[in-house]
């Protein structure tokens, strides 16, 4: 007969099994550690671990070694129904009552209603006879879970034998500790997934800021998360043997939620900036109608002037010269759309007949003498490609720095360590001429690598943006080549989206 006291190996393998299970993060695994640990404690045959949800136990993991079979977690999928709390079955009246039930055998059990295991061995030819049901509960007195553990076999003749009482205090500490493992990760998964959300609303309230970046954000971290995918399903070239976690995955993906966040204080007049005047085109356009109408009404005083003293000889070079002037001003509102428009590349011949148009003057109401066009609105109209200026694209610009900036203040847990990192570096370029720092080859890592590739791909196709339409696939692939041969994207990256087609894979 067996000792009542848990002897000196039980203790140890119930440390190193509560030391495994605080190491453990991945839930299935945790529940099958659990299991296989309370399994080897008692030499038990067979098992089962439920979790408790409602008014029901779902059954998680169950093993069987007689019958080979292990369901659950990483195993086949478990196709039984919940039990319901009645107080007849005898999990669920551990997790109603919290008491522990050891019963030598089943057959002979009368307080509970064993049809289902009778049912099981009918069928499998197993037999169940010996059983320990114990309840999970945590710190706070919750019961989040039973574990059941079937035939106790006795090592020296593998005959089933009922569970030491020894044995069932040791479990019964073991499912103390595993309920606060449980709950430990699942309030650690909890965490997390709110802080997901929590950015992914954040991102989306930024986006949402300009109908012009809405699901930016979110299509950067789809397409970053599958590029990674891919590059870890390839074993060509580069490629080969480069492998991402599953944390770093998700680290990608974060940097890809977060890699536009300091656009909150990036303002609207820049980021929503269509036109290169923009708003201030109308501005113009009614400063060149009352240039036209002054000119249209010096042109009848000087005409009734002349009829007046009776000089018409000169009629015809005052009629000659106010058309050309005023035809002058109709060519230049002309020539003012057009640049204003960022399909329009603003070249040297076209910018040379907008200096040429600012340099011309009028008075205003007051008699003061002023330029057809400010400063400022020359600049913007000369703008060669896209629409901000300059300073609005150094405006622009700044959101990586305050997006860094931002993000360091953040404590992120260790798997989202480099997050900030990787998001304040997506407009970095190979070739060392991007921003904010001009970080050149190697020293930009592959995950800023692929979020510069994505956001591009995502700015060139996006039927969002306010200065331009969208582009088509082949068209975006183009320009991204282009960028490659320029030397500011990563080829094997480009090459690698291409033949993967990545964005397919976030459309579906």
């Amino acid at each position: 007969m067996k000792s009542s006291t848990p002897d000196v190996s039980l203790v140890e393998d119930l440390l190193s099994i509560g030391i495994a299970l605080s190491a453990e993060k991945d839930h299935n695994r945790l529940l099958e550690r659990i299991l296989a640990g309370a399994r080897k404690i008692t030499n038990a045959d067979a098992g089962t671990l439920y979790l408790c949800e409602k008014d029901r136990l779902l059954f998680k993991i169950m093993h069987n070694k007689t019958m080979n079979t292990f369901k659950g977690g990483r195993g086949e999928p478990i196709d039984i129904p919940p039990v319901k709390m009645v107080k007849e079955n005898v999990s669920a009246f551990v997790a109603l009552t919290g008491k522990t039930v050891n019963i030598p055998d089943v057959y002979n059990a009368e307080d509970f209603d064993f049809s289902g295991p009778r049912n099981y061995d009918k069928i499998t030819g197993y037999r169940t006879r010996s059983m320990l049901v114990v309840p999970m509960e945590n710190h706070e007195s919750q019961k989040i879970g039973v574990l059941q553990l079937i035939n106790a076999v006795d090592v020296g003749t593998d005959e089933i034998i009922p569970f030491d009482p020894a044995h069932q205090r040791v479990i019964e500490a073991l499912a103390s500790q595993a309920a606060i493992a449980l709950t430990n990760a699942k309030l650690i998964n909890d965490i997390e997934q709110l802080f997901d959300s929590f950015v992914q609303t954040i991102t989306t309230a930024i986006d949402a800021r300009t109908p012009y970046n809405a699901n930016h954000s979110r299509r950067v971290a789809l397409l970053a998360g599958e590029l990674a995918r891919a590059i870890s399903q390839s074993n060509e070239g580069a490629w080969q043997g480069v492998e991402f976690s599953q944390e770093e995955l998700e680290q990608l993906v974060m940097a890809g939620w977060l890699h536009d966040i300091g656009k909150v204080a990036t303002p609207l007049e820049v980021m929503n900036k269509a036109t290169r005047l923009d708003s201030r085109l109308e501005l113009v356009l009614q400063r060149l109608e009352y240039i036209y109408q002054t000119s249209a009404t010096d042109w009848h005083r000087k005409r009734f002037t002349l009829l007046e003293g009776g000089r018409t000889q000169s009629l015809e070079e005052l009629d000659q010269r106010c058309g050309r002037e005023m035809g002058e001003i109709d060519e230049a509102r002309a020539l003012i759309i057009k640049a204003n428009d960022p399909s329009t590349f603003i070249d040297d011949q076209l910018a040379g007949q907008l200096f040429a148009i600012a340099s011309r003057t009028y008075l205003d109401t007051a008699g003061r003498e002023q330029p057809f066009l400010s400063r400022e609105e020359l600049d913007a109209l000369t703008v060669k490609k896209g629409t901000l200026t300059d300073k609005e694209r150094g405006v622009m610009e700044d959101h990586v720095i305050i997006t860094a900036r931002m993000l360091e203040k953040i404590p992120f847990i260790r798997k989202y360590s480099r997050v900030p990192e990787f998001s304040a570096m997506h407009h970095e370029h190979l070739d060392g001429k991007g921003y904010p720092n001009g970080l050149a080859g190697d020293s930009i890592p592959l995950e800023a690598r692929i979020l510069a590739l994505v956001d591009v791909y995502d700015a060139l196709t996006a039927g969002d943006r306010p200065y331009k339409k969208a582009m088509p696939v082949e068209d975006a692939l183009r320009i991204l080549g282009f960028m490659v041969k320029d030397g500011k994207l990563d080829s094997g990256l480009y090459e690698l989206f291409k033949t993967s087609r990545v964005w397919e894979r976030v459309e579906q």
